[in-house]
């Protein structure tokens, strides 16, 4: 799974209310989720779907009926960027007191990635 798909599939579950928790999972290093009341990895489930399906189908384009309405599409979009850099934040505060090298880097690696995803999303 490439960086730029775990940061659209991170994204989309802030958009769809889920919490990114300062925590990391311990296979693949990206942020834990808490989404309808569970803690769970959303990207090692889609990792491995991807390794048993290697030409994974192009996504069919949205209707305009699905799309959501312009402000609302902003305001959701405002709410993961500000719940992405709280967290960034929250991330940053614990690298300052690990003091295992291995953990440093892993939430180091996070903060980066939240940091990516940001900049996509147009705010820095």
């Amino acid at each position: 799974m490439t960086a730029d798909r775990a940061d659209e599939v991170m994204a989309g579950y802030l958009l769809k209310g889920g919490k990114m928790l300062a925590k990391s999972c311990k296979v693949c290093g990206y942020p834990l989720f808490e989404y309808k009341g569970e803690t769970q990895c959303v990207i090692c489930p889609l990792a491995a779907s991807e390794e048993s399906h290697p030409e994974p189908e192009p996504p069919v384009p949205a209707t305009r009926s699905e799309q959501l309405p312009a402000p609302v599409a902003r305001e959701l979009q405002g709410k993961a960027a500000a719940e992405i850099e709280r967290t960034i934040v929250h991330l940053c505060e614990r690298i300052r007191g690990e003091q295992r090298p291995d953990e440093c880097l892993t939430l180091m690696k996070a903060v980066e990635r939240g940091a990516r995803a940001l900049a996509r999303m147009g705010q820095r």
